[in-house]
């Protein structure tokens, strides 16, 4: 069975249902293999009925044309579910209360690629069944688990897309697809040059973005305030592991 929604909703307005998860949804380990972490995962139920909540371990994929797909554990050859255990794997969640569930990461001795990938899939849903001719809330939640072999040298290979429009031109984009073997956050400084070499705009990117291997992400940019016409983009990216890049591009503006 193939999941393909990072949080997933089946629509109703007829119940105040309302799990969060507090710890994040995505955690990124560079444990040595043969160590374990235990990673706490917090949810909390903020609606006024009570929750049953149930985790399930999970692979997941991600691709430019398709997003995420979800698969059974064990699928892919960059899996590390099993090395994951779960200190619960199903409980009722009252009205207002939070739990702290732990995530035994333990990884593999002797591992010999770059990084490794799972996800833990949080599925809600009212105790008390709500009437048939009622809409039924279901949430689901992926949580990704991002695994950093430090022995090993991951290929960063990111690479720049396209440019694109963001939010009615408020806002524009590059986007940037993760060719390499390991999971990279970016951020991103643009500058835009004019005719003569002056820099006419200097923007960061709105905020870092995370990138899985062959995954796809939109750095975004404030829309920048120039006349029209043709200038040169330059974008200088830095990873969270501290590798740098740059792009080059002619870029034609208009308002």
């Amino acid at each position: 069975m193939n999941f393909t929604t990072v949080f997933f909703l089946l629509c109703s307005v007829v119940t105040n249902a309302q799990l969060l998860v507090q710890s994040g949804l995505t955690h990124r380990l560079s444990v040595m293999p043969g160590e374990t972490e235990l990673v706490p995962i917090s949810l909390k139920n903020g609606g006024d009925e009570p929750l049953l909540c149930i985790l399930t371990l999970s692979d997941v994929v991600s691709h430019c044309d398709s997003g995420y797909r979800y698969l059974p554990a064990g699928s892919t050859d960059e899996s590390c579910a099993a090395w994951m255990q779960l200190e619960q794997e199903g409980f009722v969640l009252a009205p207002g209360e939070e739990r702290v569930v732990k995530v035994r990461f333990a990884a593999q001795a002797g591992y010999a690629r770059a990084g490794a990938r799972a996800s833990l899939l949080v599925d809600s849903r009212p105790v008390e069944e709500e009437p048939a001719n009622q809409l039924k809330l279901r949430v689901r939640y992926a949580i990704h688990f991002h695994y950093r072999n430090p022995l090993i040298s991951g290929v960063v290979a990111l690479h720049a897309e396209r440019l694109e429009w963001v939010g009615e031109r408020d806002f524009w984009g590059l986007v940037f697809q993760n060719r390499g073997n390991v999971d990279r956050v970016v951020r991103s400084h643009a500058k835009l040059l004019d005719g003569r070499g002056k820099v006419v705009y200097s923007g960061e990117s709105v905020s870092a973005r995370g990138l899985m291997p062959n995954q796809c992400r939109t750095l975004r940019f404030p829309k920048p305030e120039v006349p029209e016409g043709v200038y040169q983009l330059v974008v200088v990216s830095e990873t969270d592991a501290g590798e740098r890049f740059g792009v080059t591009q002619e870029m034609r503006w208009e308002n």
